[in-house]
């Protein structure tokens, strides 16, 4: 959603806006969509701590979550651009919500399957770049997983 953005870079998300349905049965359209502070501290240094290993682009910021399967016209890709969104998915909001309410860990990675501002997408062929870059979000993962345990378990 931003330029600069290129297919298989890793997206983190701090917040999600609420472009979805399922969050409004839990909650008011007001209450926040965001992951789980410590976790997701967490999986941004893992991800910067791995970025030249990797050779990954990393993007931090907010996404938002829309339920309608490319359902984004031209006028709301804009409007999420100029936002600062820096990615489209269809669960982090969701997510983020129902993992609160059941006092859950919940974070968001995402590997950029295109750009919508800079029209850098792949669709009739297999997206080599999104491949590889959903190889490095588990990498990723799974070792700020571990990291974030070992933190719990030599804190007081």
């Amino acid at each position: 959603m931003q330029p600069g953005i290129a297919l298989g870079d890793l997206l983190i998300s701090c917040g999600s806006m609420k472009n979805e349905g399922t969050s409004r049965f839990y909650v008011p359209d007001v209450f926040p969509a965001v992951p789980d502070i410590e976790f997701t501290s967490t999986l941004i240094a893992t991800a910067r701590r791995l970025q030249s290993e990797l050779d990954f682009g990393l993007h931090v910021g907010i996404c938002a979550s829309d339920d309608s399967f490319y359902g984004e016209t031209p006028e709301w890709i804009e409007k999420l651009s100029r936002l600062g969104v820096i990615n489209v998915e269809m669960e982090s909001s969701a997510i983020f919500t129902v993992a609160y309410l059941r006092r859950c860990k919940a974070a968001s990675i995402c590997a950029v399957s295109g750009n919508l501002v800079t029209g850098e997408v792949i669709y009739e062929t297999e997206n080599k770049r999104l491949v590889e870059g959903w190889e490095k979000e588990i990498k990723v993962v799974l070792e700020a997983i571990y990291a974030y345990e070992r933190q719990r378990q030599t804190q007081p």
